[in-house]
């Protein structure tokens, strides 16, 4: 459902979830704290795409503050492992990693071309 809330593409062709994410609710749901901690954050997701120019708008975020707060009341939030922001923490690490082999590269053909001239 996060997947497809206010999403154009719904009407264009086939939305799908990545197989990482697939597998890794599937993984991680198996107590009822991981069930309450994967509502609550696609539930963080859903809300983060509401259009506040929708007439709707109003009722969408109380229910998805509804669904949080019985979430948060559980009391069982801290003891899960979080689906979306796994993938947003490693992205930056993995961003600097490239750019690392990127400059070596081009200091090692610098070089190399510096001694192709020397000679």
């Amino acid at each position: 459902l996060a997947l497809c809330y206010n999403n154009v593409q719904v009407f264009r062709g086939v939305v799908k979830m990545r197989r990482g994410l697939i597998a890794k609710v599937m993984d991680r749901t198996k107590t009822m704290a991981d069930v309450y901690g994967a509502f609550y954050d696609f539930s963080c997701m859903l809300k983060a795409k509401i259009d506040k120019n929708d007439p709707n708008a109003s009722k969408t975020l109380n229910r998805l503050e509804a669904i949080q707060n019985v979430c948060r009341d559980s009391g069982v939030l801290h003891k899960r492992k979080p689906y979306v922001n796994d993938e947003a923490k490693s992205t930056p690490y993995m961003l600097q990693i490239v750019m690392v082999v990127l400059l070596l590269a081009i200091v090692f053909v610098y070089l190399g071309a510096n001694r192709v001239m020397e000679y």
